[in-house]
């Protein structure tokens, strides 16, 4: 009789009273056994229950199967449970005779669980069979808890991205609705903010949700070309225009006609350039280097800089007029280190990335590593984070990010900037650092720290540096 909320247990055996005595046995414990007397019924039971179960659920939560089953081995049924997606998390626990060192061998090495000799104490199955479901239990939150994760990242992305923009800041926010109210007019916009900050992104952004989405998005880098190889770049040339130019080149506005142009590193362009940016932007017209024919385009004009403009206005570095002339629609990016409460959002999202990109399996950061990220002042901002997460996902060898698997110099600067009040502030973190790196091992952590394990275990109870106490890797 289905017991309800009871744990369910598929006993697999072709002699009835075997299976007749462990059923007893089971139901008397409160268990809801399943009973199959063939290699066969089995799988026909599992697979029919597999249909009628929600997806990711397990059909029972545990199988008792017998190697030496009358119309087929034992083993090659564990083989079919383990290779299918959805019922390889049931544990499997073999029943074998004593003599049969081999079946217990192979049964293993396809995947069973535990195996358990014939013939066998009521109290020994009952203990292997708590422990067994203790473990699915376990193995069943920590699954559900990845799914969890996976859902609150998408969901979070979603929530608090535009395009390929995250960012749940209140600053950030701000940028968002501000894209969403320009992103339907043709006004130029200046994109001011530190290197790494994603400027790019945002001109992105702006374009894409845009009438123009469909013409082109083109992008010119101020900073990587002199002054003549910028016009050229930006306007295009005719042939025989200078040395080297053996044809006609089109230029970057030519080319974004119907569209966006973004111009990176504005504050790089030259004063010469910087008068024929400004009547691009004044009436649309330009000719190309060398050319005499006056061309006309249609461009949505998004600049950005990582330079304060006012500055360099100052300075005599920067036309005042082609400022105002850009700056008809400002956008400041803040630096990551001003929001911090992006910091995960971030992390979590380039971790799945690269975690998909480099074929790995890995959740989540260990709480030692968000802190370090918290406490670091990410002068490359989100490009830094993006490299050094990509380096960790290379580097680590489990499902977690730990410190040891981040770039040296930024654990060498998390390690300068710790301050100790005292010396006992000191040590005590010194000797917990190296327990940690040495995952417990007192007599690496002793020889690391040039101190004999005495007097290791002496400074670790004056510390109470118990090992219990501390969360700590999976080994």
């Amino acid at each position: 009789m289905e017991k309800r909320g009871a744990k369910k247990i598929l006993v697999v055996d072709d002699e009835p009273d075997t299976v007749e005595m462990i059923t007893a046995l089971l139901e008397l414990e409160g268990y809801q056994a399943i009973q199959a007397y063939s290699g066969a019924e089995a799988v026909n039971f599992l697979e029919g229950e597999r249909r009628k179960s929600p997806e990711g659920e397990a059909p029972v939560d545990l199988i008792l199967l017998d190697v030496m089953l009358g119309d087929e081995d034992g083993r090659n049924v564990c083989r079919r449970i383990k290779e299918d997606d959805q019922l390889k998390f049931i544990p499997i626990i073999i029943l074998t005779v004593r003599s049969s060192l081999q079946d217990k061998i192979s049964g293993l090495d396809l995947g069973a669980d535990d195996y358990l000799t014939k013939p066998f104490v009521n109290e020994e199955l009952l203990a292997k069979v708590r422990v067994m479901l203790r473990i699915k239990d376990l193995h069943d939150e920590l699954r559900q808890e990845r799914n969890k994760n996976i859902l609150l990242s998408k969901a979070l992305e979603k929530r608090y991205s535009f395009g390929n923009i995250i960012g749940k800041n209140e600053r950030m926010q701000e940028i968002y609705e501000l894209i969403a109210d320009i992103s339907n007019t043709d006004s130029t916009v200046l994109i001011q903010g530190e290197s790494g900050t994603g400027k790019e992104l945002i001109a992105k952004a702006i374009h894409f949700n845009s009438p123009r989405k469909n013409k082109p998005f083109v992008v010119a880098n101020c900073s990587a070309y002199s002054q003549n190889l910028l016009e050229s770049e930006l306007f295009g040339h005719e042939k025989g225009a200078f040395t080297g130019a053996i044809r006609r080149k089109i230029g970057r506005f030519e080319l974004a006609h119907g569209g966006t142009i973004f111009l990176d590193e504005i504050g790089e362009v030259s004063p010469p350039t910087q008068i024929l940016l400004l009547r691009v932007l004044q009436d649309h017209r330009f000719e190309r280097v060398g050319g005499e024919e006056t061309l006309e385009v249609d461009v949505r004009v998004i600049a950005a800089t990582n330079k304060n403009l006012m500055e360099e206005i100052k300075k005599g570095h920067f036309r005042e007029d082609l400022y105002y002339r850009l700056n008809v629609i400002p956008i400041f990016v803040p630096p990551l280190r001003e929001r911090k409460d992006d910091i995960s959002l971030l992390a979590m999202h380039f971790l799945e990335k690269f975690s998909q990109e480099k074929g790995k399996n890995i959740v989540n950061f260990s709480p030692e590593v968000m802190e370090i990220f918290l406490a670091h002042s990410w002068p490359g901002n989100i490009r830094e984070l993006e490299n050094v997460i990509e380096h960790a996902v290379i580097i680590a060898k489990k499902d977690l990010i730990y410190p040891k698997d981040l770039p040296p110099n930024l654990l060498q600067k998390s390690l300068e900037k710790e301050e100790f009040s005292t010396l006992y502030d000191f040590e005590k973190n010194l000797i917990l650092k190296t327990l940690k790196e040495t995952n417990w091992n007192k007599h690496r952590a002793a020889k690391k720290l040039k101190i004999n394990r005495s007097t290791l275990y002496g400074k670790m109870k004056r510390y109470g540096l118990l090992k219990n106490s501390f969360k700590q890797e999976s080994v």
